[in-house]
């Protein structure tokens, strides 16, 4: 009986891995909790505590470009327990240093690589041909770094208050290898290997054979990825900035982490009935009314109200990108593809946060960083908006898709 229930499971373990990596990392997601602690902890400004978070994302990009070549030197579950490791390191290096430059190496660089390449590793696991469709599975795999950013932010809150960041650092460390070493036993467990990514090299082929696609696309997503990493990365300190108890202010990081999970969960079947271009376009134009009416009418009201749909348009495009790339490209390109687009990510994260944080230094307030990210918002809606009408490569590509 055992036996027969662990083969029936076994095509569903690459899927969990994904949905265990994406969990744990989705720490990234509740970073606005870590803010205001580190900046009395540390006796750094805001911009630079921010800078963390921006680094961090930016790194995670360099591991989402490198990615598909690692796959020719480790297997996915080999590659999987190396960055568990590098995960664990960098977090207990930013929190026992006990320093900015700690802080930047530790959860910026080794945190933030390892990041972007489990990011991949849990999108290629998703990619292996299970019972569960392609584009759901995808849905519901992106929708899981929210539902982690919605599980790890009241839990640090209470350990950070308890114990201080540094300690909590480090139960973080742990609490992440153990979640990846239980994921890449996982993919080893489900004796599937993911879809072959070619033999091109990190920097051949860089706009592929339809550079318009990746042209619209990175640009649409720096824009949109610089709007939503400054909202989520300042949401509990911007609650605080509009008058938010301290409820409120705790509450932010988890409304936009829940409305990242509900995008997350319906922006792969979404482009399935509207196709990639529609979805993305929509995201942008989202984001750019609600920040746009928030500038107009600040408060706590419509900050919540702002922070959840920027989450869950966010959700929408973290879903819509892999299965409109997967669209034009077919799945077996997938990461060498969407591991080159994804560097807009981390422009827009090295950006994002420190824009916004360096402007409330400034001005003491978010009104000037609220009107800034709206606008490009609106801007990245355009970039999608370039994007070729066709999209499908066929029926063989769709089932790859």
């Amino acid at each position: 009986m055992d036996l027969r229930l662990g083969a029936a499971l076994r095509p569903y373990f690459p899927l969990a891995a994904g949905v265990l990596i994406n969990l744990s990392t989705g720490i990234l997601y509740a970073w606005s909790v870590f803010v205001a602690p580190l900046e009395a902890e540390l006796g750094a400004d805001r911009a630079t505590v921010s800078g963390a978070q921006s680094l961090c994302l930016f790194t995670a990009t360099i591991g989402c470009f490198v990615m598909h070549r690692l796959l020719h030197w480790f297997t996915l579950p080999q590659l999987t327990l190396l960055m568990a490791a590098v995960s664990a390191a960098g977090f207990a290096l930013a929190g026992f240093g006990q320093s900015v430059a700690a802080l930047y190496v530790g959860y910026g660089v080794l945190f933030g690589f390892a990041v972007g390449v489990v990011y991949f590793v849990a999108m290629t696991a998703v990619s292996i041909d299970g019972p569960v469709r392609s584009s759901i599975a995808m849905s519901i795999n992106m929708s899981a770094v929210a539902m982690g950013g919605i599980a790890w932010s009241p839990g640090l809150a209470i350990l950070i208050a308890a114990t201080g960041p540094e300690t909590t650092f480090g139960v973080t460390a742990a609490v992440i290898f153990l979640a990846m070493a239980i994921a890449a036993a996982l993919i080893a467990l489900s004796r599937k290997t993911p879809p072959a990514t070619g033999t091109t090299g990190l920097f051949q082929d860089i706009l592929t054979h339809r550079p318009r696609v990746v042209i619209a696309i990175f640009l649409g997503f720096l824009c949109v990825a610089f709007v939503a990493l400054a909202v989520i990365g300042h949401a509990a300190t911007m609650m605080a900035a509009w008058g938010a108890s301290a409820d409120q202010t705790q509450f932010a990081p988890m409304l936009s982490s829940a409305g990242y999970v509900a995008g997350g969960l319906v922006g792969g079947i979404l482009v399935d009935a509207l196709t990639g271009r529609r979805v993305l376009v929509g995201v942008g134009l989202v984001m750019g009314v609600f920040l746009l009416a928030l500038f107009f009418a600040p408060g706590v009201v419509m900050g919540l109200a702002a922070i959840t749909a920027v989450g869950m348009a966010f959700g929408v495009l973290a879903s819509a990108h892999p299965v409109t790339i997967a669209g034009y490209y077919g799945a077996a390109a997938l990461p060498r593809v969407f591991g080159r687009i994804a560097l807009a990510y981390g422009l827009g994260g090295l950006l994002g946060p420190f824009s916004a944080g360096a402007i409330y230094d400034a001005d003491q307030n978010y009104g000037t960083a609220v009107i800034m990210i709206a606008v490009i918002a609106f801007l990245g809606a355009v970039f999608y908006a370039c994007l070729p009408r066709r999209e499908r490569l066929g029926a063989s590509a769709r089932r790859a898709a």
